[in-house]
């Protein structure tokens, strides 16, 4: 019987990328990191090269934050005593100067206080009339020294008196002048007239005009808007480059600043809170606003700097592949910070190595085993 000559096996033109790769390359195994290509394959699948650069200058690291303000630029204005809103003259978000008046309270408990100032006032001259007199008495020989000892304890009692009266007025928010005249009784007021603290920007109102307040409810709270503070999540692994001291900016304002603390405890998340001091020139933050922070000059030993196309992802981690002989290696990295077209990163690299930029898809199928 006639044997049919064989006839050659032609591969179809319409073959796609990923089919190439499974036909020129043997999927990496478990434990054997190399992806092996040759010369031919490597033409075929359009693979290209570049060699690794160092990265030049600092590093930027960009990471989510939250503007807030510092306790120590924040004045809370409380109702001093129970009464009733006459007049409100600021609204939130309102610019105020520290003395200025945000409100005047109106209230019983006012008059009162005057009544009791005045009447200390009456009792301390009593006591200090009754000490003089006790003075020239015991040194005539007319009273025995304990009388003149219980005359100067009644008036340092009476003097004591006075000077809560005066403080609790004060408190109150009457100004020296009103609580002088209340002592001479020649002018009680029923409302008091409150100031700012500080100058700044209302950022919270609670009085409203004929609302009756209590002891210590809120009024109004003031803050200083410049510099603030950037509350930045930074992951586990960075923020152990992060030192205090470190310029901090924010893209698209005029905000610059300095690393002032990292925290000492890993959220769920596994990230690291960073605390930053920035200007607010212009008045482009907002508190509670969520801004994108940069960090600049992050301490690392080994600083990259790669197309972004050359890096890819895989189990959640950043990968990039390394030409060595026979193949591509593929190298996990820590990606630092990023633009459009390029990326900072760290790992393990001599600086000698070259990195595929062009194909990487492929090789990245290759790996999978695809």
């Amino acid at each position: 019987m006639p044997t049919m000559p064989l006839r050659p096996f032609v591969l179809p033109l319409a073959i796609t990328l990923a089919g190439l790769a499974t036909l020129f390359t043997l999927p990496a195994l478990a434990g054997d990191k190399l992806i092996p290509l040759t010369p031919a394959q490597r033409t075929t699948l359009r693979v290209g090269t570049v060699p690794l650069a160092a990265h030049a200058g600092a590093v930027t690291v960009s990471l989510p934050a939250r503007v807030t303000i510092p306790p120590t630029q924040e004045r809370l204005l409380a109702a001093p005593m129970a009464g009733i809103v006459s007049e409100v003259r600021v609204a939130a978000g309102d610019t105020v100067k520290v003395g200025q008046t945000l409100a005047v309270l109106r209230g019983e408990s006012l008059i009162g206080a005057q009544k009791d100032i005045a009447q200390a006032a009456v009792q301390a001259r009593l006591a200090e009339e009754s000490v003089h007199r006790d003075e020239a008495l015991f040194k005539e020989g007319i009273i025995p020294e304990s009388r003149l000892q219980n005359s100067r304890a009644n008036q340092a009692q009476a003097a004591a008196v006075l000077n809560e009266r005066r403080a609790w007025l004060s408190l109150m928010g009457l100004g020296q002048g009103a609580i002088k005249a209340a002592e001479r009784g020649e002018r009680l007021t029923d409302s008091i007239a409150l100031a700012s603290p500080i100058s700044g920007v209302v950022l919270e109102q609670g009085a409203v005009i004929g609302a009756r307040m209590d002891t210590a409810g809120m009024l109004f709270k003031v803050g200083r808007l410049d510099p603030l503070w950037l509350e930045i999540q930074a992951p586990a692994e960075m923020a152990a480059r992060v030192k205090a001291g470190q310029q901090v900016s924010v893209p698209g304002t005029d905000a610059t600043g300095q690393v002032i603390s990292v925290g000492r405890s890993v959220s769920e998340a596994q990230t690291v809170p960073i605390r930053a001091r920035v200007s607010n020139r212009g008045n482009l933050l907002r508190l509670n606003q969520s801004v994108s922070a940069r960090i600049e000059g992050v301490a690392g030993d080994k600083q990259w700097r790669v197309p972004v196309k050359a890096i890819v992802r895989q189990a959640g981690q950043n990968w990039v592949f390394v030409e060595r002989p026979g193949g591509f290696e593929p190298e996990q990295i820590k990606v630092l910070s990023q633009s459009a077209e390029w990326a900072a990163i760290d790992g393990r690299f001599s600086g000698e190595e070259k990195i595929a930029i062009e194909g990487v898809a492929a090789l990245k199928a290759a790996w999978q085993g695809e």
